[in-house]
């Protein structure tokens, strides 16, 4: 049985006799099948070298019309192309090069130029803002109510009201007794809440409402210990999970700079028990 004829034969066939109903795009098509590459035989290599073989230039590269062998030759596109990239690959490189040196300078730097005054809240004082006064411990306090009642004697009850923020980082509060309705009881003098708050509350007067910041460098002397196990020793204690999760945060990130761990209390003495 004779072979049946492929679509590419049959539309040049029809070309060829003039068939009609044929579209002429069918018969402007080539056969679509991909030219096989023949190796040069030595007598046509002899006479290509020689000048004997036409050369053709086309699009895709020079075909030489004597032994039918295509001989791509560079597009000037790709040419263009590769001229264009050198420029921007060299830049790429030099950039990747001094990325890991423009790391470490930065890294230095920022070991090198510690923010001194970025827990001091007297450098950014707004017009209007009572300014901090700050005591021989380091401890800074504003009294932003002037209490009516008598100061605290050591070895007296004391009842806080308090609410805490994370002022170096974020100014996150911490917990509010307002929200949770458990003021902060403690006798003055035996070691039972944070050194800030007992100098803070003896200088105080019954009613009065004091601003305690707690710089960063000075946290762990004068608030909590670093020692997660000994840091609840001391009150106030967060009653809430979330206020616990916040202070602990600031006081165990390592990473943080000191002035990150700067604390802020606002403290309102409402009662002393005889």
């Amino acid at each position: 049985p004779q072979p049946k004829p492929t679509y590419t034969a049959m539309s040049s066939a029809m070309c060829r006799t003039g068939a009609i109903g044929v579209a002429t795009s069918l018969c402007d098509r080539r056969p679509h099948q991909r030219r096989q590459q023949r190796r040069p035989s030595s007598s046509s290599a002899a006479s290509a070298a020689a000048g004997g073989a036409k050369v053709v230039r086309g699009a895709g590269g020079a075909r030489a019309s004597g032994d039918d062998v295509e001989t791509p030759l560079p597009s000037r596109r790709i040419a263009a192309a590769s001229m264009t990239l050198a420029p921007l690959a060299a830049a790429a490189a030099a950039l990747f090069a001094s990325a890991p040196a423009a790391r470490a300078a930065g890294a230095a730097s920022a070991t090198d130029t510690d923010c001194v005054s970025c827990s001091n809240s007297n450098s950014s004082l707004a017009p209007g803002d009572v300014p901090f006064t700050q005591s021989a411990s380091g401890v800074r306090y504003a009294d932003l109510r002037i209490g009516d009642g008598p100061s605290p004697q050591p070895g007296q009850t004391v009842v806080v009201e308090w609410v805490g923020y994370t002022e170096g980082y974020q100014a996150k509060k911490i917990e509010s007794t307002r929200e949770t309705d458990k003021p902060f009881t403690f006798v003055v003098g035996r070691g039972e809440a944070i050194p800030a708050f007992e100098e803070a509350v003896l200088a105080m007067k019954q009613g009065g409402i004091r601003r305690i910041e707690i710089p960063g460098e000075l946290e762990e002397q004068l608030a909590y210990s670093r020692n997660p196990s000994q840091r609840y020793s001391v009150g106030p204690v967060p009653s809430t999970f979330g206020g616990k999760r916040t202070l602990d945060f600031v006081l165990d990130n390592k990473t943080l700079k000191d002035f990150n761990r700067t604390l802020l209390f606002d403290v309102r003495l409402s009662n002393i028990r005889k």
